[in-house]
């Protein structure tokens, strides 16, 4: 075949070649957007199933304030006394994982609104959330309200916060008192945390050392009975937990802008070390 029958044949098969290079490109392009979209909702079902998880302990909460308000009334005054204690750590129990509720909502909303990938199905969920969370912040402040009138023993004991702190020995406190904090490494080191890695070290890919002896006053103080998530402001690709914790007693959740570390034993996440140390690479 000479060499003028074959320029058809060529421009042919370049114009194959070329549509076939098109489809897929156009194909990875698609796959690539459901694999981003498919991120983003599972980061936002991950704080809607958080949510709804806290407003079922609340629920529990209720139950067992409610329970121990019907059993006040003439009991001895040691025993009146535990169950002023009970009640009011159930009280703050709830107000903890009400602020903590819309605090994860108030992201899902903003995540979801400010996302490509915006589902509008979310919005409404996240409009009925805060309506939800309103409500019961309103029949918490009502159920405030019929504790208060219970005995003046037990009103001393639930009253405010600090009256009912004053009634904890120093030894509960400790008992119940977690440490976290998280940082990039350079910034854990500035504050004697970890140790300095060598240009050496850095250059291997050495991971980061703690110290020997550190101050606890930059972290945050938490309430392990109380605390059964923290949020994190970063992706879960830069976030590394350095201190030991039990396997299988938590789990990151997250996404492309935020985490969420959620503690499913409180006990035995913090057997092995009360200090939570996560490194932001």
């Amino acid at each position: 075949m000479d060499s003028v029958a074959m320029k058809p044949l060529r421009r042919i098969v370049v114009i194959i070649l070329a549509g076939a290079t098109i489809a897929t490109t156009a194909s990875c392009t698609r796959n690539e957007r459901k694999k981003e979209e498919e991120k983003h909702l599972e980061s936002m079902m991950s704080i809607l199933v958080q949510v709804q998880k806290n407003l079922g302990r609340i629920r529990q909460k209720e139950a067992v304030v409610v329970r121990l308000s019907s059993d006040v009334e003439g009991r001895k005054p040691q025993s009146a006394e535990q169950i002023g204690r009970e009640i009011d750590n159930n009280i703050r129990f709830i107000d903890s994982t009400l602020t903590a509720s819309k605090s994860l909502v108030t992201t899902l909303e903003q995540q979801n609104h400010e996302s490509q990938y915006r589902i509008a199905a979310l919005d409404r969920m996240t409009g009925q959330l805060k309506g939800e969370l309103d409500k019961k912040s309103l029949e918490v402040g009502a159920m405030k309200g019929e504790i208060s009138k219970l005995s003046k023993q037990i009103a001393r004991l639930t009253n405010t916060v600090d009256v009912m702190d004053e009634a904890i020995s120093d030894q509960e406190e400790q008992m119940v008192k977690a440490y976290y904090i998280s940082g990039t490494v350079d910034q854990l080191v500035a504050r004697g945390i970890l140790l300095s890695p060598g240009a050496f070290s850095r250059f291997l890919g050495a991971q980061p050392v703690l110290a020997n002896d550190f101050d606890v006053r930059p972290f945050r103080t938490i309430d392990i009975t109380e605390t059964k998530d923290i949020y994190l402001d970063k992706p879960l690709s830069r976030l590394h937990i350095i201190t030991p914790h039990t396997k299988g007693s938590y789990a990151l959740v997250g996404g492309k802008t935020s985490t969420l570390l959620l503690i499913k034993n409180e006990t035995e996440f913090w057997k092995k070390s009360r200090c939570l140390i996560i490194v932001v690479q």
